[in-house]
Order: structure tokens, then C-alpha cells, then sequence
């Protein structure tokens, strides 16, 4: 994937950095927190990818916790669109490397609905992934620049407590 995005080592960390934010962020707004946001060293394999958002558990409507799930991939690829970055490569590379993000929501339809999630792209249906999309995306233009502010703080630091997380984005 790395290889089809081709980042440099400075817009892939920006990149992570915005993914992780975007699901903090999501998930603090709606209510929730979280244990810390991380950044990992390259080759560092010990949370099975790139970075990682601890969230602290909690109860809620399950679309918040499908909207949380897809914040990720939806802000990598806003970040894309608003920087210059984007190309059909980099949001294929963005879809691929949200397959954990994606099987979590297709869980949750099948444990609260038992029902599978569908990649119709049909928006009308709220069975189908291109709705919850659609959710995440509003979700995401209420706390956008929060999203990039914590993604900012992350970039340079790399580890944040939930707390640490929830005070930069004024959360």
C-alpha cells in the first residue's frame, strides 16, 4: 500500500496522524473517551498497524460507534481532496488499509441488527456502507478543525493521553 500511496515519510505520518484523529475526535464528540492516541515507529508491529486509539468502553447507539469506525478513512481521504494529495491510487490505498475500520462496522450491523453491511453504494439505504459514509461525513464537518488540530499535536508528539486528546480538541 505503501508503495501505491507513495507518501513521503512526512505526509504518510500527516496521513496517520489525520486517520487516528478523525476517530478520537468522532468518538469524544459523541460523548465517549478515549485512552490515548499513538502514533507507532515504522516497523513497530505491536498494535498491527500504523497507529492506534484506545477507547475507553462505553455504551451508546450503534451508529456512533459505525460513524467512529469510518471517521478514519473518511478524513484521509477529505485531508487528500483539501491538500492536493488525492488520486484514485491514494483513496484505494485509504479503502484497503481500513479493512479492520470496515469489518468493525459490518459487527456492529450484524450484532444490533443481525444484518450484513452491504457496499452497494447505495446512499438510501441505511444498510449500506456509502450511508453510514454519508453520517460520517456530517459528523466530521461539525468537529473537522478539531480533527486537524489534534492531528497536528500528534504528528509532533506522537503519544497523547485521552485526556491530553480531549483538551487540544477542546473536547
Amino acid at each position: 500500500m505503501d508503495a501505491v500511496a507513495a507518501y513521503t515519510p512526512k505526509e504518510q505520518k500527516t496521513n496517520t496522524a489525520v486517520h487516528e484523529s478523525a476517530h478520537a475526535v468522532v468518538y469524544m464528540a459523541a460523548g465517549y473517551q478515549v485512552g490515548e492516541i499513538a502514533l507507532h515507529e515504522p516497523g513497530d508491529q505491536s498494535y498491527g498497524g500504523r497507529a492506534h486509539v484506545k477507547y475507553l468502553a462505553a455504551s451508546g447507539p450503534w451508529l456512533d460507534w459505525a460513524v467512529t469506525c469510518a471517521a478514519g478513512e473518511r478524513a484521509e481521504i477529505r485531508w487528500m481532496r483539501e491538500t492536493g494529495r488525492w488520486s484514485s491510487d491514494r483513496a484505494w490505498a485509504a479503502e484497503r488499509l481500513a479493512w479492520r475500520d470496515r469489518s468493525q462496522v459490518g459487527e456492529a450491523y450484524r450484532s444490533c441488527h443481525s444484518r450484513e453491511l452491504t457496499f452497494d453504494g447505495d446512499h438510501d439505504d441505511w444498510g449500506d456502507y456509502a450511508w453510514v459514509m454519508d453520517r460520517t461525513d456530517e459528523a466530521l464537518d461539525l468537529v473537522w478543525d478539531r480533527v486537524l488540530t489534534l492531528a497536528d499535536h500528534v504528528t509532533v508528539r506522537q503519544h497523547l493521553t485521552g485526556e491530553e486528546a480531549a483538551r487540544i480538541a477542546g473536547l
